[in-house]
């Protein structure tokens, strides 16, 4: 029984170790990372699935305009179900970190929504910088060409228009929200516990947060090219985050990439067929290779980085971290 006893007392207090680093009662910052992220990607995916299941089981075979009505329904339905699942994952992890939700880069106010619109701003010139780039420097030709959505009533054009950049807000709100509020500020504050200088503990908790965010996007798309694209974005959005220390910016960058989807004209939706509306169209940029996609996410990240360390410098004077994260518990 003594034995037992032994055993059972140093297990315990392994496993303390393991889960608690401090004394503050709080789990260690990589378990405040890890679990509300995986329950945030848990009910993301759980959504992609259920949602489209649900709608087709609902209405069965569907065509004409009425294929189109649901397609825009399933978008707007997909949109709250993924934005729901970052909002999920900050709750838990407001709760494990024994803060306020709006903590996590979500003090809205009227600065905030200007921020989000400067951050808007310079996700579209970046985009269309990096567009001209690759239009120069390669064989693609750029085209004034007005496109639709792929739908003749101007009524339906609206409606399909205001669902598909739903439903792309409502994703870049998930990845921000995950890899952006919850990821950096967490670790950067558990790497300044470990005696880190705060300098140090941000610029690594976003060194290693842009793979982790890359590797995000071998679900769906896959592929190399999508990992590598996708960290060299997260490092721009992490700027946007970390100069910042709210949501907006980056959340803002991050939708202004819009522009970059509208040129290249892939379908949303394959059936009923979906594109964004576009004035200029890019030939060839869609099947760029892998070098070429690197080359280009490089250039929209190097642009935008410099129009953030700009943006920043005027709206502050100065070109610092965030308080929000130096100064993170």
């Amino acid at each position: 029984m003594p034995l037992r006893s032994g055993v059972r007392s140093r297990m315990r207090t392994l496993a303390a170790r393991l889960l608690y680093g401090s004394d503050d009662g709080r789990l260690r910052a990589t378990w405040r990372v890890v679990l509300p992220v995986l329950t945030g990607l848990t009910l993301y995916l759980a959504g992609q699935i259920a949602v489209p299941l649900g709608v087709r089981a609902v209405l069965g075979d569907v065509s004409g305009q009425r294929a189109l009505l649901w397609a825009l329904v399933l978008f707007v339905l997909l949109a709250f179900v993924i934005a729901a699942s970052g909002f999920v994952a900050v709750l838990v992890a407001a709760r494990l970190d024994q803060r306020p939700p709006a903590s996590y880069g979500l003090d809205l106010s009227r600065r905030w929504g200007g921020e989000f619109l400067v951050g808007v701003l310079i996700g579209v010139i970046a985009s269309v910088g990096a567009v001209l780039y690759y239009a120069a420097t390669s064989e693609a030709s750029l085209q004034v060409e007005l496109t639709g959505v792929g739908v003749d009533s101007i009524g339906l054009t609206v409606l399909a228009v205001a669902a598909l950049l739903l439903f792309y807000l409502a994703n870049n709100v998930f990845e921000e929200l995950l890899f952006r509020a919850i990821f950096i500020r967490t670790a950067a504050g558990g790497l300044q516990a470990r005696s880190l200088s705060p300098p140090a503990a941000v610029a690594l908790a976003v060194v290693v947060s842009a793979p982790v965010f890359g590797l995000l996007h071998l679900v769906g798309s896959g592929g190399v090219a999508a990992v590598l694209t996708s960290a060299i974005a997260g490092l721009l959005f992490a700027t946007a985050y970390v100069l910042c220390g709210q949501l907006s910016l980056p959340l803002g960058v991050h939708f202004g990439g819009v522009a970059i989807l509208t040129v290249m004209q892939d379908p949303v939706s394959q059936s009923p067929r979906l594109t964004l509306p576009s004035v200029f169209v890019v030939d060839g940029l869609g099947s760029a290779s892998l070098a070429q996609s690197v080359e280009l996410w490089g250039v929209r990240a190097a642009i935008g980085i410099a129009l953030l360390v700009a943006w920043t410098y005027y709206a502050t004077g100065d070109i610092e971290f965030a308080d929000e994260l130096t100064h993170a518990p």
